[in-house]
């Protein structure tokens, strides 16, 4: 006879999968205050932004978990103190990529999109600047998911240049800047500094 399934780690589970589905800023802000144990005031001093947005968040998130785990679609609040917070962190986030980026020799403009994905723009970036035979096998790996075998039989070249291909590719984007939720972590990590 089988085991019945724990009903504790079902709740768990449930719990855990609403925290990721919450919005990147509210998320970092939830998990600073719960498991961090940082207040309002030092979580707004570390992202510079109002201590209220920072409220207003956590609210946010605990609305938008209770109704996950009620089984309904959250929809997020239409909060300008959490529109205005969450403006300037992309604003400034960007203008860190785009110094990371020019750093990286990979200049020119980039261009943002209005309502999608940064990360995703950045992505593209980042693979786009890939030298052409490196982005070719990447592509050709990570998109077609193609083997090294079936690569090196496609460009008529050695499994061990595709390797090494593949090696330049993953460190390619290993330099990249990091990814908005990533640079929230790290700046909400540090306390903040006085200039």
């Amino acid at each position: 006879m089988a085991d019945a399934p724990d009903p504790e780690v079902e709740r768990l589970a449930a719990y855990r999968k609403a925290v990721d589905r919450l919005p990147v800023l509210t998320r970092v802000i939830f998990l600073l205050v719960r498991l961090d144990a940082l207040s309002y005031d030092e979580i707004a001093r570390r992202l510079s932004i109002d201590a209220q947005a920072v409220e207003s968040c956590l609210v946010e998130a605990l609305g938008m978990i209770r109704i996950m785990l009620d089984g309904e679609l959250p929809r997020r609040r239409d909060d300008p103190r959490i529109a205005l917070a969450e403006a300037d962190l992309h604003r400034r986030h960007r203008a860190y990529c785009e110094e990371a980026l020019w750093a990286l020799g990979i200049a020119g403009p980039i261009p943002w999109p209005g309502d999608s994905d940064d990360d995703q723009t950045l992505m593209r970036m980042i693979v786009a600047a890939m030298p052409p035979r490196v982005h070719a096998t990447f592509i050709l790996h990570g998109v077609d998911r193609l083997s090294y075998a079936r690569i090196a039989e496609r460009m008529g070249t050695f499994q061990w240049i595709v390797r090494y291909r593949m090696l330049r590719a993953i460190r390619h984007i290993a330099r990249a800047p990091d990814q908005f939720e990533q640079w929230l972590r790290d700046r909400a990590s540090a306390p903040a500094t006085i200039n």
